[in-house]
């Protein structure tokens, strides 16, 4: 099971994902390691519960008193000071957390149990309708997505009498907030990772936007937004989520070791390096003494391996999706070359933290999300630039900040409406200031609130991503769903992925490998391109097949 997650505004914060999100590749692996991470997220609960005088303390949600034992501590996992079990003393296991669907609801946890743990609502005037908003984030976002409704309550909802309420989130990743759609307690406006939307969307835990999005009076003008607002995270076409904006992945550089190597960095995608104009600054700028590396070139993420293998003129599935794509000569030309930079030592493997490296002017160049301006010492002069062309295409893979409106909300058209103000003008231009994504609003991601600031000097670097460079979208159309899953578990995680980052595995051998497990993956579901809408409708997700905002 995989979470591919975006990233915090600022810091080591683990906000917006289970893992640190100040980690290149923006993941953790699941398991051992996130049961053992949910079980005590869900003690902390309790504990919460029991402090505030609720009386949450484990009575009857798992239809016996929970109780607080020792549990055993495996090896490189988070320690869990204590573990959660029954009354009877069998502990609650992965396999009863997760039997029967999302999270705790098949562990028999109700909605109205959770619910009571929640924060009061704040008032709310007379003759408005409230709509709750929340999501995980640190400090510094938090402040900034409650600037954005105070913003969008100024430009537009006073006047339609709906009020969003501040709802804190109980937990600061992903697991807790599916916990909350196990429950039935998220908030009217939730804000969830990208990579969950289409398992939400097929399991019918959220609403189906086409029909207001598509609404004269209620909908989108696409004009104004981003190519990508409304096919980022589509669901086999159709609308399940709202991406008010957009977290760009490009390559951070330090100006001083560009200067001193005698390099001049591209300021557009439109003029991305070719592969050997990449190589040979790869080379010129890393430093090596003896054996050992002192400067390195470049550092990057496993999944820049899916914006390489685009950029080769592949795909991650064939047209019918019948078959795993990434088997063209050119794509493991592309993967080996860039994989030999680990193997050669102009970058580090995957277990060398970069950070500490680029901060110490010891690491050229880094693949890497928004947040990380806010990470970069002030004694280091950085701007960013784009990947190269690999061979025939510049490419990334961007992080979709994203919002869905679940089943459960007791204001759905109002929620939707509340959507909508927070990717207006002014809470669009409260986004751009903070950096936090590039505004899906196209004048916003143009604007003095987004360009001007210290650093960096090149933002527009972060906007093209949203975008097309001679007719082609810098950021890949990558699958989602069950097989897109299954893509990621075989080629961004695990053994496969980390003998590849490690330089140890031949990168044919980890193409074959990768491909083989998804071609299983795609014969065991008997999966082709319909089966998508399938699943939506099985699970009673389209309220409105025959409405669609992509046409």
């Amino acid at each position: 099971m995989r979470v591919l997650v975006d990233q915090p505004l600022s810091g080591a914060s683990p906000q917006d994902g289970p893992h640190r999100e100040s980690r290149p590749c923006r993941q953790i692996r699941m398991g051992r390691r996130w049961f053992h991470q949910l079980k005590l997220k869900f003690r902390i609960v309790l504990d919460s519960c029991r402090r505030a005088g609720r009386d949450c303390g484990g009575r009857n949600i798992f239809g016996s008193q929970l109780a607080v034992a020792s549990a055993p501590h495996a090896p490189g996992e988070p320690r869990v000071e204590g573990d959660i079990s029954m009354g009877s003393g069998a502990a609650i296991t992965r396999r009863r957390l997760l039997q029967g669907g999302l999270g705790l609801a098949a562990a028999g946890v109700s909605a109205g149990t959770l619910a009571a743990c929640g924060t009061s609502a704040s008032s709310v005037p007379r003759g408005w309708t409230g709509v709750t908003f929340s999501s995980i984030g640190d400090t510094t976002s938090q402040k900034m997505f409650q600037d954005m409704i105070a913003a969008a309550q100024k430009e537009s909802l006073d006047d339609q009498r709906i009020k969003i309420i501040w709802k804190p989130a109980p937990g600061d990743d992903w697991a807790s907030v599916m916990l909350q759609f196990s429950s039935g307690t998220t908030a009217d406006i939730q804000r969830i990772d990208d990579d969950r939307v289409y398992d939400l969307a097929t399991s019918g835990k959220i609403h189906q936007l086409d029909k207001w999005m598509s609404d004269k009076s209620t909908g989108f003008d696409l004009s104004k937004y981003s190519p990508t607002f409304a096919s980022k995270v589509a669901v086999e076409g159709y609308q399940f989520s709202v991406t008010p904006g957009m977290s760009a992945n490009v390559l951070y550089y330090n100006k001083k070791l560009f200067a001193a190597a005698g390099i001049e960095a591209p300021t557009s995608w439109d003029d991305a390096w070719s592969w050997d104009q990449f190589d040979a600054a790869v080379k010129r700028l890393t430093k090596k003494e003896g054996g050992r590396t002192d400067v390195y070139g470049l550092q990057f993420a496993v999944n820049t391996i899916q914006a390489t293998a685009y950029g080769a003129g592949d795909t991650a599935l064939n047209e019918d999706q019948t078959e795993c794509g990434y088997a063209k000569p050119a794509t493991l030309e592309a993967i080996d070359k860039q994989i030999s930079y680990i193997r050669e030592g102009y970058a580090p493997t995957v277990d060398v933290d970069f950070l500490p490296l680029f901060n110490g002017g010891k690491l050229a160049m880094t693949w890497q999300g928004m947040d990380l301006g806010a990470q970069i010492s002030k004694d280091i002069e950085w701007d960013i630039m784009p990947w190269p062309k690999t061979p025939l295409f510049a490419m990334t893979k961007n992080y979709a900040r994203t919002w869905v409106i679940p089943k459960a909300s007791k204001a759905p058209e109002a929620a939707y409406q509340a959507l909508k103000a927070l990717c207006g003008k002014a809470a669009q231009d409260v986004m751009a200031k903070s950096q936090f994504a590039v505004p899906a609003l196209t004048e916003s991601a143009e604007s003095a609130a987004f360009t001007d600031h210290p650093y960096p000097a090149t933002p527009k670097v972060w906007a093209e991503t949203l975008g097309k460079v001679n007719g082609r979208p810098v950021d890949i159309p990558f699958p989602r769903g069950p097989i897109g899953t299954a893509l990621a578990d075989s080629f961004v995680e695990g053994v496969n992925a980390d003998g590849l980052m490690s330089g140890k595995l031949p990168t044919a051998d980890y193409i074959r490998k990768g491909r083989a497990a998804v071609n299983a993956e795609i014969r065991k579901r008997g999966w082709n391109v319909s089966k998508g809408k399938e699943l939506l409708e099985k699970g009673g997700a389209l309220t409105d097949p025959d409405t669609r905002v992509l046409q």
